[in-house]
């Protein structure tokens, strides 16, 4: 459930739960924050019911991105600013931002406008031709498809291929004849 003050709005995203953040919010300030930034969730993308034909062409979508700033507070970094990019492929228009380095912890994204207006003044002004009629922007939780707790280096080498710790101690057992591994 989002939280509002008169300069910014804070909601939570987590697996499981909410996955879309409005930004059609009468506040300068989104505060978003991640449970498991890039490894439950990896980034996030605008999603907007508008088209290039209502004015969401990829310069718009440029000229937005860069009247947003942000900045992520995570406890294994400190602070440090929020990757804001745009890319267009033959699907149409991508505007990505980045969630910091991978945690299984929290990390909190704030996304503010650098012109001081509200968000929905700012996408308003930007995304569409026509700011009367009705529309949504907001930002999606991508979902992180890899496995990055699995990705450190291990504390042990590891095991030759093929080796199975089991079969080995198995393979002991009967060499030995039974003596002394378990075995009567």
């Amino acid at each position: 459930m989002p939280t509002a003050s008169t300069d910014s709005t804070t909601v939570a995203l987590t697996k499981g739960g909410a996955s879309l953040v409005d930004l059609l919010v009468d506040v300068p300030e989104v505060r978003i924050v991640v449970t498991g930034p890039r490894m439950l969730i990896d980034h996030l993308v605008l999603l907007t019911t508008l088209s290039p034909f209502d004015g969401c062409t990829v310069h718009r979508v440029q000229e937005l991105a860069d009247n947003l700033e942000g900045t992520i507070h995570c406890g294994l970094v400190g602070v440090q600013p929020a990757e804001i990019d745009v890319a267009s492929n033959r699907s149409g228009v991508l505007l990505r931002i980045g969630l910091g380095p991978a945690s299984m912890y929290q990390s909190e994204l704030a996304l503010r406008t650098r012109t001081g207006e509200t968000l929905r003044a700012l996408i308003g002004r930007l995304l569409t031709d026509d700011p009367a009629r009705p529309f949504f922007a907001g930002l999606y939780g991508v979902p992180a498809t890899g496995h990055l707790e699995h990705q450190h280096p291990p504390a042990d080498p590891p095991p030759p291929p093929g080796h199975d710790h089991h079969e080995h101690h198995e393979h002991h057992d009967h060499q030995d004849g039974g003596s002394g591994h378990g075995r009567p």
